[in-house]
């Protein structure tokens, strides 16, 4: 059911004339605490145009409602530079299991994407900024307007993500959270009682300040540097054969 959605999203964004590269999932789905009323929200990577190119426009983004949840759509020059800076969000479209890609683009995204040593790599590329983004996240999560327990279950998402995040990059996928704290975000993002908003509220807050402390105490070694480098280039690489592969296809 969700591919078909997501397909559906792409090929809406397909029909409003731009060039589709590929349709991710975001959102609770990618970490298995979706409710039966959880929305379907997709992020859709598309290419400039031959004479957006060569006008030197600015890269395209937006969004639209559709009946099942939300598309929005990016240029990939900048959804890459955005990795490039490394946050969740850029992760979680990078890395969720819940995609569908153009067949003329498949090979090379599944080259980068669908190889898990290769995309840890690229997921891996700025370590200082993905901890001053989880906690920065975070500290918005303290402060909008939604269900206490909805609130936690996102702080816990991060929590988890940065646990493995700052493990190796072997460990297992940056989406999927610890046993520790799934439970405790699935309970959350159900409870509609209120009863425990005070505690959930708290523990909110007590992750926006240890998210804090993992930034302030982030050493960076030669190893980590070595894996930032080459994540950098991963992520030039796929871009580069993205757009020649394009360009050659227009002409």
């Amino acid at each position: 059911m969700i591919i078909e959605a997501i397909k559906k999203h792409h090929e809406y964004v397909k029909a409003r004339n731009y060039e589709v590269v590929m349709t991710v999932l975001i959102g609770s789905q990618n970490y298995h605490l979706d409710t039966n009323n959880s929305d379907i929200d997709t992020f859709t990577f598309i290419l400039p145009s031959a004479e957006d190119l060569a006008l030197a426009r600015e890269p395209v983004r937006g969004e639209f409602e559709v009946e099942d949840g939300k598309c929005m759509y990016k240029d990939i020059r900048l959804a890459l530079n955005l990795l490039k800076k490394t946050s969740p969000n850029s992760i979680e479209c990078f890395a969720s299991k819940n995609y569908y890609y153009e067949p003329k683009y498949a090979a090379i995204l599944s080259k980068y994407l669908n190889n898990e040593e290769v995309l840890n790599k690229m997921l891996h590329c700025n370590y200082d900024h993905m901890l001053y983004a989880m906690a920065g996240m975070a500290h918005q999560l303290t402060k909008r307007n939604m269900r206490a327990g909805k609130r936690y279950s996102h702080a816990l998402r991060l929590y988890s993500m940065s646990d493995v995040f700052l493990d190796s990059i072997q460990t297992d996928h940056l989406l999927e959270l610890l046993p520790r704290d799934y439970q405790e975000a699935f309970d959350a993002k159900r409870d509609v009682t209120g009863e425990l908003d005070a505690y959930y509220n708290q523990m909110c807050d007590y992750i926006a300040e240890l998210l804090d402390k993992r930034h302030d105490c982030f050493e960076m070694t030669e190893y980590k540097q070595a894996i930032e480098a080459e994540g950098l280039k991963l992520i030039e690489n796929m871009q580069q054969e993205l757009m020649h592969y394009y360009i050659k296809y227009i002409l």
